[in-house]
């Protein structure tokens, strides 16, 4: 409880630097919210993240999740060895895929498009096939994603693989029970690009869709921060799977706090799982920086959090 009113005390000292207008502040240790699952990053498309690097994030400064990505063409050494890494550190690891291999496609390419319609059980069999792979070389998953940004899918630059909402909830009803077999996995959707209600909500109202997730998850580009009272009323874990900020002024590094803040306090996220780690390039929206991978003021606003609001809280 001391490290909880460390936190808060910390966000309204540096609140200030962005509103100096004097008011009051209201504590209630007797009001209770949601419990916290942790806080984390993503190693996707970084390869093999050294142990220096997890010892820091994972270790000195709380990190708690750790988010990896599953190649649609099997190259999974790498992230096993992030996820073996992480475990260690007593972090919970989930798992996103992007696309399924191109041959279960409509498009049969390397590129956006959905996925066949006679291609369900193939796909729900290729995701078994991650979890179990993990399981096998002693990395459990905690949680494995039925496919990132499925509603920005036909836009985005790179290869991904779109979902409509009714095709999501076909999946879910008749597939997702095949991902499960075996292992205590969780099944997470719908992650959505945005913080959107709509898919999260039709999969919620449908009984047997939602019978079969077990995290609601959803990103933070682009919209307005708010309420989802269905996810609050399922009682289902939910996490803000990706979030990230181009920049590296004070500003924006502050900017990040307040969305964790608002993620926490408006949405009642169980879990705040920021976007890459590091980057192949030299970029500011990373946790390291680029040339000698030196931990970024982001790191430590995301640690402010990790380090004292830890999983269960």
């Amino acid at each position: 409880m001391n490290n909880l009113i460390f936190l808060i005390i910390f966000l309204i000292i540096f609140s200030s630097q962005f509103d100096r207008n004097n008011g009051n502040v209201t504590i209630n240790l007797n009001e209770k919210r949601q419990v916290i699952d942790g806080f984390g990053a993503s190693t996707a498309w970084q390869g093999a993240v050294s142990d220096q690097i997890m010892n820091e994030l994972f270790g000195t400064l709380g990190y708690s999740i750790l988010r990896i990505r599953i190649d649609e063409n099997k190259q999974w050494a790498d992230e096993l060895s992030n996820a073996k890494k992480a475990l260690k550190l007593n972090a919970k690891v989930f798992a996103s895929p992007w696309s399924a291999p191109a041959i279960m496609k409509v498009n049969k390419q390397d590129e956006p498009g959905p996925l066949s319609s006679n291609q369900y059980s193939d796909y729900a069999d290729y995701l078994k096939s991650f979890v179990d792979y993990f399981k096998n070389n002693g990395a459990p998953l905690y949680a494995i994603s039925i496919i990132n940004e499925p509603d920005f899918a036909l836009e985005a630059p790179y290869n991904t693989m779109s979902f409509t909402t009714d095709q999501m909830k076909n999946f879910l009803k008749n597939f997702a029970g095949k991902i499960k077999s075996g292992s205590n996995i969780k099944i997470m959707a719908t992650e959505s690009y945005g913080y959107k209600t709509d898919m999260n909500d039709a999969i919620l109202n449908d009984p047997q869709s939602a019978a079969a997730v077990d995290i609601i998850a959803s990103h933070g580009y682009g919209f307005i921060m708010k309420s989802q009272p269905l996810v609050k009323k399922s009682g289902k874990q939910f996490w803000m799977t990706e979030h990230c900020i181009d920049a590296g002024d004070f500003n924006s590094v502050m900017k990040i706090a307040e969305h964790i803040h608002n993620s926490l306090t408006i949405a009642e996220f169980n879990a705040y799982v920021h976007w890459w780690l590091r980057e192949p390039v030299p970029s500011k929206m990373m946790l390291l920086s680029f040339q000698d991978k030196q931990l970024t003021p982001k790191a430590y606003v995301i640690g402010h959090f990790a380090k004292f609001i830890r999983p269960g809280y």
